[in-house]
């Protein structure tokens, strides 16, 4: 629910089976059902829930367009829950896809459900959380005293790619003040095979791995995380195919459900050159490339960290420019006053 300044009036979305329903009211006592969306639009392989709407800037631009989040469970790409979004316009009463014949994910990954946003932030920002889980699975995550987390913070923008408007799910940049200290890679080729045995010493789990990575004509850029009891997560990017995938079949315990053990496939756009950030806890990794035009949020549960980084080339070479590990913890704070 939110205020609609141009029609002086509130606007509350709600989720009825396989579609959203729009409502408005004067006086937040008296609702007038407006419209409805999303018949024969987007996934529809399960109840759709957990609605969301807000006007996002387009980068580069003075546009504006409206964006509707829409969580469903089923009917994700990879099963279970996952997050969908139409862009499109809204004049108060009706949103209007302007895609209405594309599906678009706001997470290729398993585990990012009932996305929540923040709007209308002093600066402009619209800032994201998402559950980290996935309802296949949800109730016999091999845990204890809790039942999953929420993803790190995400800043929303559109842009525009082959004529389409796409979201951009960056980290929010307060994510920052938790890097502690830092271990800087030096830039080295892979033609066959590098290995980092070390990415921290004394790594308990929690850190970010920034990566800039160029292809020499390599068919397959795959880079795995391992730690010392055999557990790993393969991920690759796939250039022929434009794809980035994630595999944690061997990434620790999965054998509380069928549904956990996954591969999970992200779009990529054209080129040769990659950024990656891999935000790897003690039991998840949510990876943003190319500034948040993709995303991937998985949950793992090693039985230990992983702090190892095994790189290989399939067919050609590829050249990591850039690579920087950053141990996390508790964000930094400024003294008691100091923020006045």
């Amino acid at each position: 629910m939110f205020w609609y300044a141009p029609g002086k009036h509130w606007v509350m979305l709600l989720a009825v089976g396989q579609q959203m329903q729009i409502f408005s009211s004067k006086n937040l006592k008296e609702w007038k059902h407006e419209s409805d969306f999303g018949l024969k639009q987007g996934a529809h392989g399960g109840v759709w829930e957990c609605p969301d709407l807000v006007e996002l800037p387009v980068e580069g631009t003075k546009e504006k367009h409206w964006v509707l989040v829409c969580n469903i469970n089923p009917g994700g790409p990879f099963g279970g829950s996952a997050t969908q979004y139409f862009v499109g316009t809204f004049d108060g009463k009706k949103f209007t896809n302007q895609f209405p014949t594309k599906t678009k994910w706001m997470d290729y990954g398993k585990d990012h459900y009932a996305t929540v946003t923040f709007h209308n932030a002093p600066d402009g920002r619209c800032v994201a959380l998402g559950w980290m889980s996935n309802w296949q699975y949800a109730a016999v995550v091999p845990t204890k005293q809790y039942r999953s987390a929420n993803t790190i913070a995400r800043d929303l923008t559109l842009y525009r790619q082959d004529g389409d408007l796409l979201l951009r799910n960056a980290p929010s940049k307060e994510i920052e003040a938790a890097r502690k200290d830092a271990k800087s890679i030096k830039k080295f080729n892979v033609s066959d095979s590098y290995s980092i045995e070390n990415l921290l010493d004394g790594n308990d789990g929690a850190y970010e791995i920034e990566m800039e990575i160029k292809s020499n004509g390599a068919q397959k850029i795959v880079f795995t995380l391992l730690n010392g009891k055999g557990e790993s997560v393969l991920m690759y990017y796939d250039t022929a195919m434009r794809q980035f995938v994630m595999d944690r079949s061997n990434s620790g315990e999965t054998a509380f459900s069928r549904d956990f053990p996954a591969m999970t496939a992200a779009p990529v756009g054209e080129g040769d050159d990659f950024t990656l950030r891999l935000f790897v806890d003690r039991s998840s990794i949510e990876a943003f490339g190319d500034g948040g035009k993709f995303v991937m949020t998985n949950i793992v549960f090693p039985s230990e960290p992983y702090n190892k980084m095994k790189f290989e080339s399939v067919r050609g070479s590829f050249t990591v420019k850039k690579m920087n590990v950053y141990r996390i913890g508790a964000p930094s704070r400024p003294p008691r006053g100091a923020e006045n």
